[in-house]
């Protein structure tokens, strides 16, 4: 078991499908939301109770901590998941890697500094003599 601020993380929980976050009341002005471990079966542990400035951050810091994905939980009891996720590894956009297929066409790094050769508008013809043996 871990600590993150007020909130205990069990490690290796299974049966569980993942910390939601949910509304706890609506009344008032400043609103309540809940950390709950939610099961597949409809079973919820409430494990932490926070205001509305610190929710979504201590949310997302208790799924990156216990490798369990983030939930929704709507007033009619429906959970969804917001991000794609497998297991512990959030799923992202996909980066391309290798760049150098955008710079093919470019001269190499070494010869940049260098000047291109560039011919005249006119050639120099040199008359005379022909040096021949």
């Amino acid at each position: 078991m871990e600590r993150i601020g007020s909130v205990r993380i069990l490690r290796g929980a299974t049966g569980w499908r993942g910390i939601a976050l949910r509304l706890a009341n609506a009344t008032g002005s400043d609103e309540v939301f809940q950390l709950a471990l939610t099961a597949g079966d409809g079973r919820s542990i409430t494990i932490a109770t926070v205001d509305q400035d610190d929710a979504v951050a201590l949310w997302r810091d208790c799924g990156r901590a216990s490798g369990m994905p983030l939930l929704l939980e709507t007033s009619d009891g429906e959970i969804s998941a917001p991000f794609p996720q497998i297991g512990p590894l959030a799923l992202g956009p996909i980066r391309v890697r290798r760049r150098h297929a955008f710079l093919n066409g470019r001269r190499p790094r070494f010869l940049v500094r260098r000047k291109t050769g560039k011919l005249a508008e006119r050639p120099v013809v040199v008359g005379g003599d022909r040096l021949t043996d």
